[in-house]
């Protein structure tokens, strides 16, 4: 038998290749200094006995070895004639006893964390297993985790950190595993005493803040109030304030401001959850200002009002819809299709496809469906004659059909390019008694008017609202670098 067999055959080296990356190196990828030592004194045996093979004089100090060597001269041994077979055994078995006896401090048994990043076309099975999670635990791990969560919603980059713990045979055991699913939730999944998983999701408290922000305008509203750290969130919203009153497509010049405090929500450690209301708004326009306030009253209805507690709802919306671009109005035009110059009887509203298109005031649908060139139509009829109709839409929204009750805001449709279009808009109309007319002209009815005590109420608010502006700190850094939920 050779040296090389003997060593294969009392070290077992199949044993040591088995192991795991972490049991023969440190943490910084270094060989733990117990591999270094032993794999020195097994070259150090074969590079002896090779240069003994072929008559090299190599000069040791007196020892065991060399005693064994001359007692050996005469030895059958072709591998080594100067070392005895048996007398390799007796150097090497201390050596295989220190390593078998190490084998016990190698394995490292205590638990540990792995991190999963999900990568493109991974399921949550495969990632498992692919950190050595047996095929079962982690057929039972999904199966848990779809109780409270669809595990193909998972998306590429998703971070999952799984609790583990190595076994006697090998392998490792799925303890536990958490899936942040937004800043305030979190998926678990536990293992419990009887090999079984169940899963919940827990949700951290968060804490109400206002943030206070001002911008002048410069090119577009959204452009500029980003510059200035207001999520679009919060411009979106603040535009259907003011929809009653002012047209965003027409009426906003450079040079005009806008001045908000907001509500925005945060988890206890600091981590963005989600916007809140605006509390208070206002709008510069050619030189005007336009403050607004949210009031609750003491009958629970939430509204917006001006300085003098006057509602700024009305009858209909000035434009229906949010972000969009008026690319024609009210008149003559020539027309794009038919290329003859033709009355235009409603405003055009340039969007992206499947914008949501909103009801401009409350009503009942007598007409919902095609309408020739109009293509998916919808008209809503309202109070004192009035009627507004929307076209070329995409699609309805659920359930919108003949005699549907709607409210002013409420989703009806989405932007499409239907019917006689040229590109994806929103064709809107209004009608008074039968007749399109320029929605311009339209002055719906002034909006609720507080008085009594909760015109009382309100005004104390107001002075509340505009100190509390006054003292709350611009966070733009915060805006710039949040998302919603």
């Amino acid at each position: 038998m050779s040296l090389i067999d003997s060593l294969n055959q009392k070290i077992a080296l199949y044993r040591i290749i088995r192991l795991r990356h972490r049991y023969l190196f440190t943490k910084t990828d270094r060989l733990r200094f117990r591999y270094i030592a032993g794999v020195c004194v097994v070259a150090l045996l074969v590079v002896s006995s090779f240069l003994g093979a072929v008559g090299s004089s190599v000069a040791f100090a007196p020892s065991r070895l060399d005693m064994v060597a001359a007692d050996t001269r005469e030895s059958d041994d072709v591998f080594s004639p100067n070392i005895g077979q048996n007398e390799i055994s007796g150097v090497i078995g201390p050596l295989v006893q220190l390593v078998e006896g190490q084998e016990d401090d190698v394995v490292d048994m205590s638990p540990y964390e792995e991190i999963i990043k999900i990568s493109s076309g991974d399921t949550m099975a495969g990632a498992l297993q692919s950190i050595g999670v047996s095929g079962a635990d982690a057929y039972k791990a999904v199966k848990a985790m779809g109780k409270n969560y669809n595990p193909r919603s998972i998306k590429p980059g998703q971070v999952i950190v799984a609790h583990l713990t190595p076994i006697e045979d090998g392998g490792i055991e799925l303890g536990a595993l958490n899936m942040k699913i937004s800043p305030i939730k979190e998926l678990v999944i536990k293992r419990d005493e009887r090999s079984r998983f169940s899963s919940d999701i827990s949700e951290k408290e968060v804490v109400l803040q206002t943030k206070a922000a001002k911008a002048v305008i410069e090119t577009s509203l959204y452009g500029s109030a980003a510059r200035e750290g207001v999520p679009a969130t919060i411009v979106a919203e603040m535009i259907k304030v003011y929809s009653y009153d002012v047209d965003f497509q027409r009426d906003i010049r450079k040079g005009d401001e806008v001045e908000l405090l907001y509500e925005t929500y945060e988890t206890e450690d600091g981590d963005f959850a989600r916007y809140g209301n605006i509390i208070y708004a206002n709008l510069t326009v050619d030189g005007k200002k336009m403050p607004v306030y949210r009031y609750e009253s003491k009958d629970g209805i939430v509204d917006y009002y001006r300085e003098n507690g006057v509602s700024l709802k009305r009858i209909l919306m000035q434009t229906p819809i949010d972000g969009a671009r008026m690319s024609s109005g009210y008149g003559m035009r020539h027309h794009p299709v038919l290329g003859y110059n033709k009355m235009h009887k409603g405003v055009d509203f340039a969007a992206s496809r499947g914008t949501p298109i909103y009801a401009a005031g409350n009503g009942v649908i007598d007409k919902a469906g095609r309408n020739g060139g109009y293509g998916n139509y919808i008209r809503i009829r309202h109070k004192n004659g009035l009627k507004t109709a929307y076209a070329h839409m995409k699609k309805f929204a659920r359930g919108m059909r003949n005699g549907k009750r709607v409210v002013q805001g409420q989703v009806i449709g989405y932007v499409g390019t239907t019917g006689r279009s040229t590109g994806p808009h929103l064709h809107y109309e209004v009608l008074r008694n039968g007749k399109q007319v320029n929605p311009k002209s339209i002055k719906s009815s002034s909006g609720t008017k507080l008085t009594g005590a909760s015109l009382r109420d309100f005004k104390a608010h107001v002075s509340v609202v505009n100190r509390q502006y006054a003292v709350v700190p611009t966070d733009s850094k915060f805006a710039q670098n949040s998302k919603p939920e």
